[in-house]
């Protein structure tokens, strides 16, 4: 009894050492990526506190001149305030001036429209008038012809009376009455005669004064149609004067209401740049204060940087004293003519492979002590597909002149170029899974293809004490792990007769759909007591346990694992986490090809990783990096 638990104490202690060592490393690239980060920053933050001094102290000249600036803006300020007051006082004595222009106008244009009156008034006397002299025109005419009548009577009465006297003369005595007669008939005539042309005489004069009224009459006429045209255009004139001056009236009084809000915005601006003046004299004392403030920082950014330097040098103590405890494969002590280069790509999509990135660049920072590169490529679909990433990847390495690419064997679409890299001398391993044989690969880092499923399977075994229904769950077929990883849990589940698969369904490789098609798998099985995941993300089928309220009824058992892994197991949710060692997936293909090169070390065809597993039984004593 004694011997067996000194057995499992050593092994766990032995466990516990392995994974502190593997753990340290972690933290040591951690630490060393971090300390390249601070003094980076450290050297751009002392340049830049340079800067900031040498800034400061333009700025406070560039503040001094900016005072005098704003001094003289705010001279000018006062200056527009005084200018625009002037300008507001005239344009108020124009508006007055154009009011007395309006009421003059409106006046002027009552006088024209009375004065219109009149002068139509007149016309219409003028033509009664007119009217009037020719009704008198045509009776004078008339008067004149009965003058011509009597004159013609006077003649015929002239001639009757020289008859008369005639006849009276051959009478004689007997006629001497008729004589008498014919005298005073040839009297009268003469004197009507007379007096018929002195009448006509007159109308004569009379008809030349109708005629030259009528004349007169008319150019008044004429006059005044010239009038009143030249009137209706004075009374347009007034019209759009007075018009006119309503509108300047309006645009003044807009202006003069602009003008009230420039005066008012003046007065706001003239107290914003007292207010800046004063800003501006702060600014310049706390300036000199900034310089002094950025010359103590420079100081402590150099103290910072001596502590950075020690700090890189105690890391470069660690690594050595961890050289050591050999947990793993170390770099050759033979040189090389040349500088070695080694590509390594991986994916960089779960927390395995952040394992991975850290294996790999703990074998960069080894590999610097003996002068050679290491470059990781991370693999992140994005713009490019991964298998144009991959390509483009080794295309540089070989026009670089690389002498080693390191890649996960699942990557099958850019076989070719691998075989055109092995052509031109690149050695070519992978890892975490074979690759196509047409790739004259040296060697393959990787587990056991059927160890893992075994493991899970015997995980299975010990949680449900030989009885229960299992609910698998398989990656993508056409990534060989997913396949050996089913294969060898369903071929050792024969082995025991109690546990039986329920159901086996194939999820993708992201974390929303694992989620969906576990959780769709758990209500259509509620029978199931055990989840076997074979893909890379547990917490999403842990997470889908929960929320169908399986916890404590179905648990899962999953690949690699960290500090939410583990809380998992803690809880129950997970029962078993089977680790691939994914650290050492990364880094140790890089130091083996590395020794290959350098040392002409033979490789295995097959070099297994170390496999363990986490459950409640043993996860409260490991450490996790």
């Amino acid at each position: 009894m004694f011997k067996k638990n000194n057995s499992r104490e050593t092994e766990i202690i032995q466990a516990n050492l392995m994974t502190f060592v593997e753990a340290t490393k972690v933290n040591v690239v951690t630490l060393s990526d971090a300390i390249n980060v601070l003094s980076q920053s450290v050297d751009a933050n002392s340049r830049g506190n340079e800067q900031i001094a040498n800034s400061a102290t333009n700025v406070a000249e560039k503040t001094a001149e900016q005072l005098e600036l704003v001094k003289d803006n705010f001279n000018l300020i006062e200056e527009n305030n005084r200018n625009m007051s002037n300008i507001n006082t005239a344009l108020k004595d124009i508006n007055f001036i154009l009011d007395e222009t309006v009421k003059e106008s409106n006046h002027g244009i009552s006088r024209i429209e009375e004065l219109d009156g009149d002068m139509k008034a007149m016309s219409n006397d003028l033509s009664r008038i007119n009217e009037i002299l020719s009704k008198f025109n045509k009776e004078i005419e008339r008067i004149s012809e009965v003058g011509d009548f009597i004159i013609e009577i006077v003649d015929q009465l002239q001639l009757l009376a020289l008859n008369a006297s005639i006849e009276a003369a051959r009478a004689g005595e007997a006629g001497r009455g008729f004589s008498v007669v014919a005298n005073e008939m040839n009297t009268m005539s003469t004197k009507t005669r007379e007096g018929m042309e002195t009448i006509s005489g007159i109308l004569t004069e009379i008809t030349d004064s109708s005629r030259m009224v009528n004349e007169s009459i008319g150019n008044c006429t004429d006059t005044y149609n010239k009038s009143n045209v030249a009137f209706s255009s004075v009374s347009d004139s007034f019209g759009t004067i007075n018009s006119s001056s309503h509108q300047i009236q309006k645009k003044l009084n807009d202006i003069s209401s602009l003008f009230d809000v420039m005066s008012d915005n003046s007065d706001k601006s003239r107290i914003k740049a007292e207010n800046l003046f004063d800003t501006a004299e702060a600014i310049s004392e706390n300036t000199h204060e900034i310089a002094a403030v950025s010359e103590e920082v420079a100081a402590e950014s150099i103290k910072i940087g001596t502590n950075t330097e020690n700090l890189d040098n105690m890391l470069t103590g660690i690594r050595n004293l961890l050289k050591q405890y050999n947990t793993s494969i170390t770099p050759t002590n033979r040189k090389s003519s040349k500088q070695i280069k080694i590509l390594s790509m991986s994916m960089l999509d779960n927390d395995f492979w952040y394992g991975v990135r850290k294996g790999v660049l703990y074998a960069q920072k080894e590999l610097e002590d003996c002068k050679a590169v290491v470059e990781y490529v991370p693999l992140i679909p994005g713009e490019l597909s991964l298998d144009e990433i991959v390509v483009n990847s080794i295309r540089s390495a070989i026009d670089r002149g690389f002498d080693g690419i390191v890649f996960p064997g699942f990557l099958g679409g850019a076989n070719r170029y691998f075989k055109e890299a092995a052509s031109k001398g690149i050695k070519i391993m992978a890892y975490n899974c074979d690759c196509s044989k047409e790739i004259p690969r040296i060697a393959c880092l990787r587990p056991d293809p059927l160890e893992p499923g075994i493991l899970g399977a015997n995980a299975a075994d010990k949680k449900t004490e030989g009885h229960g229904s299992v609910l698998m769950l398989t990656g993508d077929r056409s990534v060989g792990v997913n396949v050996e990883r089913s294969d060898g849990f369903k071929k050792q589940l024969k082995n025991y007769k109690g546990l039986k698969v329920c159901d086996e369904l194939t999820v993708p490789d992201n974390a929303d759909g694992v989620y969906k098609i576990a959780k769709d798998g758990l209500n259509a099985h509620p029978e199931a007591n055990i989840v076997f995941l074979t893909n890379g993300f547990p917490l999403p089928v842990a997470q889908a346990i929960k929320d169908c309220g399986r916890k404590g009824k179905t648990s899962l058992i999953c690949f690699d694992h960290n500090q939410e892994i583990f809380s998992e197991i803690k809880s129950g949710v997970i029962s078993a986490a089977i680790g691939q060692d994914a650290f050492g997936q990364g880094h140790d293909p890089v130091i083996w090809l590395y020794n290959h090169i350098v040392g002409g070390e033979k490789l295995d065809e097959f070099i297994p990783c170390r496999l363990s597993v986490v459950d409640s039984s043993n996860v409260d004593s490991l450490a996790e990096a």
